[in-house]
């Protein structure tokens, strides 16, 4: 908890939005994983399909993928405002540097210039280090959506060639 206060500190007052965005877009995350890693643990447990479930499995395929298209444009509109929320506290804290520079001289005008550009750094990681990281997942999840894709139409198939004489 002290490090998160020391964060807000060095970074300024976005870095309380970064932190709040960063908790809602893992937490999005963590479910998409999560409903992906049953999808896949559900496909593996399937036996050979009947004739008669070819139905079903159409709409589990179109269940896989409208769910995740839902939550990716979700998490694409997250992935973006974290670096620029970090952009924002760049510009926040250059302001700030700048207009203590107009208003102090000698040394003090210095430690300011420091803290500003500090504030100005903090805030930018941290929104380039929320994003990064979930801009994988989102292609790691998609990846893992294609080839749930892959698995189901080669089940088709295989139905679909039973049933050809």
């Amino acid at each position: 908890m002290r490090a998160l206060l020391v964060l807000i500190e060095k970074g300024g007052p976005v870095m309380i939005v970064i932190i709040g965005l960063s908790v809602v877009l893992y937490s999005q995350c963590f479910l998409l994983i999560l409903n992906l890693r049953q999808s896949r643990r559900q496909l593996n447990q399937v036996s050979p399909l009947r004739p008669e479930e070819l139905p079903s499995l159409r709409q589990r395929q179109k269940e896989i993928q409208d769910t995740f298209r839902q939550q990716r444009v979700a998490l694409g509109a997250m992935i973006a405002a974290a670096p620029l929320l970090g952009l924002l506290g760049t510009v926040s804290g250059m302001t700030k540097t700048f207009d203590s520079l107009a208003t102090r001289v000698g040394q003090q005008s210095m430690e300011k210039l420091a803290g500003g550009i500090a504030e100005v750094l903090v805030a930018t990681e941290s929104g380039l280090a929320v994003a990064i990281p979930a801009l994988l997942i989102v292609y790691l999840a998609q990846r893992e959506v294609h080839l749930q894709m892959q698995k189901l139409n080669q089940l088709e198939g295989t139905v679909r060639g039973d049933l050809a004489p």
